[in-house]
């Protein structure tokens, strides 16, 4: 049987990656991270009510998730939804 393909692994160790992709990726978690926390504080100052309800609401819907699987299985569909939206984002 002859071998068509023949791929010598990588090692993590020898990936490589440049100073401008790491910088646009640690902004861009920065940027996700920051305006993601961002909601649930003008959220709890009260000048807006209806994101006040919005933020209770999936805190008890996250909580009822919780309580019906596991964390794995939660993180493993919310990888799942980011992917198909970056899918949808560029195309």
């Amino acid at each position: 049987m002859e071998l068509l393909f023949c791929r010598v692994p990588v090692a993590p160790l020898e990936w490589q990656i440049s100073q401008d992709a790491a910088n646009s990726i640690v902004a861009w978690l920065a940027n996700t991270v920051g305006a993601a926390e961002s909601v649930p504080r003008v959220a709890v100052t009260g000048h807006d009510k209806r994101l006040f309800l919005g933020v209770i609401v999936c805190l008890y819907i996250l909580s009822a998730v919780g309580r019906l699987v596991s964390g794995a299985t939660v993180a493993y569909a919310g990888l799942c939804l980011f992917c198909l939206y970056m899918l949808a984002e560029n195309s």
